[in-house]
């Protein structure tokens, strides 16, 4: 029972009726007559209208020049305001705004893996306000591995270290790791595993007394991520007291016995504990 007519001419004017058809063809009279109606633009709220593709995640890869544009219904004009992980967004050389009367558009050269993120328009005008929000996420190589590198163990022969995955995977599941190492009077690296797929690595064959840095770079199929480094560390007997276990939980209570579990230290002191 409604129907919305296009074509018309701005400040043009229009009558409308209307008559109805039942299943077997018949027509009524028609309705009285509505108008004559004038076509001007009406005055209210700003509407957003949202791309249907944004109401999942927004892909790009990096690299490529990006252009994010929303449609705007809205008289008269309102503010325009956008919004990156709840901070205003900032316009620089990479990044800039386009404003038009029906539309606003974020607009990123050589995207990134830093533009990925939550971005909200924000509208306003004396009729009213209107907001959305989207996720844009740019496949790129991962950031580096969560840090600090730790020394799980650290002797004479062996260093273990061990890190967390990247906060920010690019994209990609991360599926492995590139782990170096290089003494501090040295500017070269040398390889110790390409393959890693663990967050933890024991390096062995190491000269007593030297000190080294190491460093590890995740991989995904976008590319290789950037690296983090460790604090030096000298290779010694240099044994210290180990970190503090779990707090122990009591399992299982007989009338005689008690079963008490708790999770080993993740820094053993340098000595198998």
């Amino acid at each position: 029972t409604h129907f919305t007519v296009s074509g018309l001419t701005q400040d043009g004017k229009y009558e409308f009726r209307v008559f109805a058809k039942n299943a077997i063809g018949s027509v009524s009279n028609p309705s009285l007559i509505a108008g004559p109606v004038t076509c001007v633009d009406t005055y209210g709220a700003p509407q957003i209208d949202l791309p249907p593709e944004f109401l999942d995640v927004v892909k790009y890869k990096a690299g490529e020049s990006v252009k994010i544009q929303v449609g705007i219904i809205a008289k008269p004009l309102p503010t325009i305001e956008w919004y990156k992980n709840g901070k205003e967004l900032e316009t620089s050389a990479q990044v800039s705004i386009e404003n038009t009367t029906d539309s606003s558009a974020i607009i990123i050269k050589d995207a990134g893996r830093t533009n990925s993120g939550s971005y909200e328009l924000r509208l306003k005008n004396s009729m009213g306000s209107a907001s959305a929000t989207f996720r844009v996420q740019i496949l790129d190589k991962p950031g580096p591995p969560a840090g600090p590198i730790q020394f799980k163990t650290v002797t004479a022969e062996k260093i273990t270290i061990m890190w967390d995955p990247p906060a920010d995977e690019g994209g990609a599941s991360v599926t492995h790791y590139i782990v170096e190492k290089r003494e501090t009077s040295r500017i070269v690296w040398s390889l110790i595993s390409e393959k890693l797929q663990e967050c933890l690595v024991s390096v062995q064959k190491l000269i007593r007394g030297n000190e080294y840095i190491f460093r590890v770079r995740a991989v995904n199929k976008f590319g290789v991520g950037e690296p983090l480094e460790s604090e030096p560390v000298v290779a010694k007997n240099a044994f210290v007291t180990p970190g503090q276990p779990s707090m122990p939980e009591v399992t299982m209570i007989t009338r005689s016995t008690m079963t008490v579990v708790w999770e080993r230290p993740t820094v053993d002191g340098g000595s198998d504990i």
